[in-house]
């Protein structure tokens, strides 16, 4: 299956301190879930390209010509979340700096003392990038309508450069590992982690905000998880994960992908 060109872009308008504090539809609990989700990046991201490059000597050379491409990418992905990490501790959310520290910390440990795993967490996080990627090509104004201009762009292109490398740390760990049972208990461990860092995070949020309150979070939960929900929607392609002849390209979004990234300006602008 030929996959999609990947391309390494630079964002154009990146978030600053115009951007409104409750961006996402000037809605408390929305908007810290985003902060959330973008705060694990900086660090996910380098970690990533540390899991993937372990194995590189190994690769026959199209595949590593995919992950310079991926780490590129991944790269620059890590710069943005970083700049609004740096926004967001300038609001006033120090303690997303503190975790980060610490996640810094264990996730350069890690791919030294356990690089399959640390390949296979990689793969199982992709894949759930992937899928958030997927969403936001395939029902934009859900996922994105309601944001300020400058976020909109920053998930934009984020999502598509996720849908366009969703096979690279894939095929690697095919290349060099391949294990079944190991990708599927990195999964599980993957999605109970994240999960449970989200939570952690999106709750300093809101305490600080002084919006951890019952109202907010019953709102929010139905937000989340109700009918048609942010995280609901993505159960379905998560366990297709698990299926011993996954891959990522058996969700064929090539023409959506191609599609929005001539609707969103992303087809040329390479870095």
């Amino acid at each position: 299956m030929a996959e999609p060109l990947i391309r390494v872009r630079t964002l154009d308008t990146p978030p600053d301190e115009n951007t409104p504090r409750y961006w996402h539809s000037n809605d408390v609990f929305l908007s810290h879930f985003f902060n959330a989700l973008s705060s694990t990046f900086p660090e996910g991201e380098r970690f990533f390209i540390q899991s993937v490059r372990t194995y590189y000597h190994q690769l026959p050379a199209e595949l590593a010509a995919q992950v310079d491409l991926f780490a590129g990418q991944e790269g620059q992905h890590s710069k943005e979340h970083d700049a609004h990490m740096d926004l967001l501790q300038a609001q006033g959310y120090t303690a997303l700096g503190f975790l980060n520290r610490h996640m810094r910390t264990f996730l350069r440990w890690l791919p030294k003392k356990f690089p399959r795993l640390s390949l296979a967490l990689t793969t199982a996080i992709e894949h759930v990038t992937a899928i958030f990627a997927h969403e936001i090509l395939t029902d934009p104004d859900h996922w994105l309508g309601g944001m300020a201009p400058e976020m909109q762009n920053l998930w934009r292109w984020h999502a598509i450069e996720e849908a366009e490398h969703k096979a690279v740390a894939y095929d690697v760990y095919q290349h060099a590992v391949g294990s079944v049972w190991l990708r599927r208990a990195a999964m599980l461990d993957a999605t109970l982690g994240f999960l449970a860092e989200i939570c952690l995070r999106h709750s300093l949020l809101l305490i600080k905000d002084r919006q951890f309150r019952p109202g907010v979070l019953w709102r929010g939960v139905k937000l989340l998880f109700g009918r048609g929900g942010y995280l609901r929607r993505l159960a379905p392609h998560v366990a297709a994960f698990y299926r011993a002849d996954f891959h990522p390209w058996q969700q064929d979004n090539r023409q959506l992908l191609q599609a929005r990234r001539q609707a969103w300006g992303l087809v040329d602008a390479a870095a």
